[in-house]
């Protein structure tokens, strides 16, 4: 039991709730917290669940998938898996068969939403799952076939506030807007924890973006998604709360970027592992922070 409980690697299960709230505060439904949970409580808990359940899923298949690599990478506190495996804690057979018994929860979640005839709901859920547990999961294996970074792009800043915004009563433009602004941003945040061990992907045959492009491309591809996200976040701020601030987290999150490309080019990435992932992790709280809060005084 221990070993499962740190392959879940809590840490983490923040990110996902915090996304699926932000999605339920900018979607046509009531927009404080209170009008929320009185307007459509059993949507936004069964939504909650599968948000938590399918990163459960996630982190096992990645720690059951990833063995050889993570035992080459040299773990951080934010990379190298949870090293429940390495340790002797827990046998990839086990996290497998768990995910195996958490995915048959979510699905009857979504046979559930569809027997109430809330199909979108149904389909969102499924999707979250599926993409989830192809970050990893075989037969697909995105993370080894250089879709990593958009799968899990796709999945967190894209899948759950959508379907957070559906189960609080709709989606509507500004929750597209963020989720434009939280693809490109996740893209930088998963580069970020990918480039420490882009050895290691290399090794094992794991193609990550830095692993496919190495040190020196991985220098462009962080100046490339800067200026992604500083463009995409100014002209979207307009269609967000508090514009103003929107800016301010679009610029802010660009510079971290390019920062980001500097400790690369500088060689301080190659010398101290955790820099990289550390600006990802203070990068990506800043703009889900400041979404955040601009959605709550909405």
């Amino acid at each position: 039991m221990r070993g499962l409980l740190i392959a879940v690697r809590p840490m983490y299960l923040g990110g996902g709730l915090v996304l699926f709230a932000l999605g339920a505060l900018l979607g046509r439904g009531p927009h404080t917290p209170r009008a929320l949970l009185g307007a459509q409580p059993l949507a936004l808990a069964l939504g909650t669940v599968v948000v938590v359940l399918v990163h459960v899923i996630t982190h096992y298949v990645n720690d059951a998938e990833d063995v050889e690599t993570d035992a080459r990478s040299e773990p951080t506190a934010l990379t190298g898996g949870s090293r429940a495996i390495q340790r002797g804690l827990v046998t990839p057979a086990r996290l497998l068969r768990v995910s195996a018994g958490l995915a048959a929860v979510v699905g009857g979640i979504a046979a559930y939403e569809l027997a109430l005839g809330d199909r979108l709901a149904a389909a969102l859920d499924l999707a979250i799952l599926l993409f989830g547990y192809a970050y990893s999961g075989r037969p697909f294996m995105l993370g080894r076939r250089g879709l990593s970074e958009v799968d899990a792009a796709l999945v967190m800043g894209v899948l759950v506030p959508l379907a957070g915004a559906h189960a609080a009563g709709g989606i509507d433009r500004a929750t597209w807007a963020v989720t434009a602004v939280l693809f490109v941003e996740t893209v930088f945040a998963r580069l970020c924890t990918a480039f420490p061990d882009l050895q290691a992907d290399r090794d094992t045959g794991k193609r990550t973006i830095p692993a496919l492009v190495g040190a020196r491309g991985s220098v462009v591809a962080f100046v490339v998604i800067g200026a992604l996200v500083a463009v995409l976040g100014l002209a979207l701020a307009p269609y967000l709360p508090s514009p103003g601030w929107q800016r301010v987290r679009a610029v802010g999150v660009a510079l971290a970027a390019l920062a980001t490309a500097g400790v690369i080019a500088t060689g301080v990435a190659a010398r101290r592992p955790i820099v990289t992932p550390l600006l990802g992790v203070i990068a990506y709280g800043f703009s889900q922070a400041v979404l955040l809060a601009a959605a709550w005084v909405r």
